[in-house]
């Protein structure tokens, strides 16, 4: 590869159309800006079409910053575009949905969740029937007479509410990863609110792969696997997440295993050589490199359909598709980093939400970090032994994908793990081991199933040794290095120091040293300002849990009583019917009243058992008990404040 990845066109027309996106979302662009940016659009690209043509050197330059103009504004464009298509005034009252089941149902707690595709609602004025064609995620509560699968038609009664973000709590905007991911609002339809249609309608191509997936998963509960057995070859197979608990993802994560629970681009890679494996004999007819090519393409298409369709595993076949097929048509093999600027630039193009996708940037970072890094590592140990080679390579593998990630990952997660080296030690070989037993008994499972049962024991013991080795390595001291997040551009800086590395070590320049000292020290002073910088503490009410905020380490409370005391702040959480008809003749002081769903009563059962501050009333809150909350404040002179749009509630310490 050429130590400048510059000279890959696509990689610099990725680069502008992603920064064009990224300029759109940090200037909040909204559909009145299309009409200037589609004039401005228009003159770049005339002014690109004139001077193709130039043949002064020295004026080259007018071509490429026209192309790269056309393209950021290609970028801002497509990401107004994909914004409205999402964003909805969904009304302030509950009204009459019909909508279609979209993906498979899970259980959330006492209700159902799903996305589902609303389709009208009912005017409460003029009892009209309104197109939407927008997708919300919905919650239902579970009816014993009726059930909903992937493709059904409901009707349901509810409020759908655009999705609360609280990114001064935990960091993590929901909102913002719900409009990624297409949704528009979230809802709830209480029992005896919502009801299944008679007539439903024809399944799409996605829904028929989340069906097929739902089969296999049934297949392999078949084979009488254990929980989180179940849960491991699901996730690792087809992508199915659903069974895994949070004790589970925990024992991953701290082992730095958990990429290989999340189908995406290892496995796909891994899927690649055991089928060009089984096809390798092809090459040796006519034609075969092309018949070779073609059948390992379908084939990983097919097992795309297998996995549900889910965005992660279509992104990783798509790379994969593009490097094969041009491999074959190209007489020169076809460069990795192409393929990737490819992949990345055709998906934006479908979709620029996608560059907001945390598993889109983790995939394509952590490939792009093996691209640079991994030729390097490997050269600097040549073993002889076979084996050690082997597991030199793998060490190598996962150094050069960790040392992409690092800045992505301390700053989404703020933790990393330190038996990452190990743990993919005993990953790499299980993980191959796993898909390939699977996929077996899978297959005989259709023709043969008793056959197909006893080669299931196989996967049962393979997942049960990667379980026990993560939960081992979980179990060591330091395991998991937390509590280490970097700002946005501590992240940035840190990106372009390993750049600058790599750089360097490549063509051993000053210019590249240069740079990462540069960045170095910047990035040390911020971290020294960061660490003499008076950061507040916060008490955080969320309906989650009660949690205090120092930076960005949070920790959440717990008390039996319901009743919590932070330094000088009292709260009372309120989610049960326990105060109901209670009374004290010493009444406790509190500076919160913190209302949640589940309360029973009225705002007089605790008036006399509290002298209060304020009172906050949750977003869980149906929206008739709110209401009537608010009235008895204002009828006792009680100051109240409503969190249902934010989501929490913010007191400083």
């Amino acid at each position: 590869m050429s130590s400048r990845f510059t000279f890959y066109p696509l990689f610099r027309l990725s680069v502008v159309l992603a920064t064009g996106i990224f300029l759109s979302y940090l200037l909040q662009a909204t559909d009145e800006w299309v009409p200037a940016l589609l004039f401005l659009f228009v003159l770049s690209v005339l002014l690109c079409l004139l001077s193709y043509h130039i043949n002064s050197y020295s004026r080259r330059f007018v071509f490429g910053l026209s192309a790269a103009g056309s393209f950021m504004l290609l970028g801002g464009i497509l990401y107004i575009i994909a914004c409205d298509k999402v964003d909805y005034q969904w009304p302030s009252a509950e009204s009459v949905y019909i909508g279609t089941v979209t993906d498979i149902p899970h259980r959330k707690g006492k209700t159902i969740q799903a996305t589902v595709s609303v389709e009208h609602l009912k005017d409460t004025l003029s009892h009209e029937w309104k197109q939407v064609n927008r997708e919300i995620m919905l919650y239902w509560m579970p009816d014993s007479v009726q059930s909903l699968k992937c493709g059904d038609r409901i009707c349901f009664f509810s409020r759908i509410r655009k999705p609360a973000s609280d990114v001064d709590f935990s960091g993590f905007d929901y909102g913002r990863y719900l409009e990624i991911q297409g949704i528009s609002g979230t809802a709830i339809a209480y029992a005896g609110h919502w009801k299944k249609l008679s007539q439903a309608g024809n399944p799409t191509f996605t829904q028929r792969a989340l069906l097929l997936r739902e089969q296999v998963v049934a297949i392999y509960r078949s084979w009488g696997l254990s929980e989180n057995v179940l849960a491991v070859v699901s996730a690792l197979t087809v992508g199915d997440k659903a069974e895994l608990t949070q004790d589970l993802k925990a024992t991953y994560s701290a082992a730095g295993a958990s990429h290989i629970l999340a189908l995406s681009g290892l496995h796909i890679g891994i899927l690649t050589m055991i089928f060009s494996w089984l096809l390798y004999p092809l090459r040796y007819v006519r034609g075969g490199r092309w018949i070779m090519g073609v059948s390992l393409v379908l084939m990983l298409w097919g097992f795309a359909f297998l996995a549900g369709l889910s965005a992660s595993v279509v992104r990783a076949v798509t790379m994969f598709t593009i490097y094969t097929l041009a491999s074959v048509v190209s007489e020169e093999r076809f460069s990795g980093f192409s393929a990737l600027s490819l992949a990345a630039f055709l998906m934006l193009l479908y979709q620029p939400m996608y560059l907001f996708d945390i598993s889109f940037q983790l995939s394509f970072v952590a490939v792009f970090s093996i691209l640079l890094f991994y030729p390097l590592l490997s050269r600097l140990f040549h073993p002889r032994s076979k084996i050690v080679k082997y597991i030199w390579n793998i060490l190598s593998l996962s150094m050069a994908a960790q040392l992409g990630t690092l800045p992505f990952v301390l700053y989404y997660f703020g933790a990393f793990p330190a038996y990452f080296l190990l743990a993919n030690l005993v990953v790499a070989p299980l993980s191959i081991c796993i898909l390939s037993i699977t996929l077996l008994a899978l297959l005989l499972s259709v023709y043969t199933p008793w056959i197909g049962n006893f080669v299931a024991q196989g996967v049962d013991i393979a997942v049960r040794i990667l379980n026990g080795a993560m939960e081992q390595i979980q179990h060591w001291s330091g395991a998991q290095i937390t509590s280490v997040y970097i700002s946005g551009w501590q992240a940035v800086l840190l990106s372009v120091l390993l750049l600058a590395l790599w750089q360097y070590w490549i063509n051993r320049r000053a210019r590249g040293l240069i740079v990462f000292l540069l960045c170095l020290n910047v990035l040390l002073v911020s971290f020294v300002v960061n660490s003499i910088k008076d950061t507040e503490d916060y008490l955080y009410l969320t309906r989650a849990g009660i949690y205090t905020k120092h930076d960005r380490q949070i920790n959440e409370l717990f008390a039996v009583s319901h009743i919590y005391k932070v330094k000088h702040i009292c709260v009372a959480r309120l989610d049960d019917g326990k105060w109901k008809n209670q009374q004290t003749h010493h009444p406790l002081s509190v500076d919160y009243v913190y209302i949640c769903r589940g309360f029973k009563g009225s705002l007089n059962d605790i008036v006399s058992l509290f002298h209060i501050g304020r009172v906050i009333l949750d977003g869980s809150l149906s929206e008739s008990s709110r209401e009537k909350l608010k009235r008895e404040c204002e009828a006792v002179g009680l100051d109240y404040m409503d969190i249902s749009e934010k989501g929490s509630y913010a007191i400083l310490l």
